[in-house]
């Protein structure tokens, strides 16, 4: 419920705030915050039960976060890449392999869980960083996000 709570009052003035950025650096953002909170989890799985919980909150707000971060810088990134006459395909695109990663999820949970946290959180991490990094270090190469950069310089 606490995630709930957080997107529907944070969502809209977070992503607002951030929109004046470049996308790309805060999708990047996103994973860093992301593989925070994953890291946090592995930490407080090593806490004992009068700390665990309270730190497995602490850390779920920091994970929320970065879900917010991302929502609202993912979509937009996608749009300002693609041409016009591409959008909707590379929007279909994009949502399948949103859809498709929380299909399998769960069992790529269960493969990894019984390895113990550390491998479960570690992956997830580990993948999430190399995700963002992957996002920050792409060059741009569509001819839509310069001109909306240039849109959003000149202040339209």
């Amino acid at each position: 419920m606490a995630n709930t709570v957080l997107v529907v009052t944070l969502q809209v003035p977070v992503t607002v705030l951030l929109s004046r950025f470049p996308r790309r650096s805060v999708l990047a953002l996103s994973g860093v915050v992301l593989t925070a909170s994953y890291l946090g989890f592995l930490a407080a799985t090593s806490l004992g039960h009068g700390w665990g919980a309270p730190a497995v909150a602490m850390v779920s707000v920091v994970c929320t976060i970065g879900e917010i971060i991302y929502a609202g810088s993912a979509t937009a990134l996608v749009t300002a890449l693609t041409p016009a006459h591409l959008l909707g395909r590379a929007l279909a695109r994009f949502q399948l392999s949103t859809g498709f990663g929380l299909a399998v999820s769960p069992a790529v949970i269960t493969a990894l869980a019984p390895h113990g946290s550390a491998t479960l959180w570690g992956s997830l991490a580990g993948a999430t960083l190399l995700s963002a990094s992957a996002v920050a270090t792409e060059k741009d190469q569509g001819t839509r996000l310069s001109g909306c950069r240039r849109r959003a310089r000149a202040g339209s």
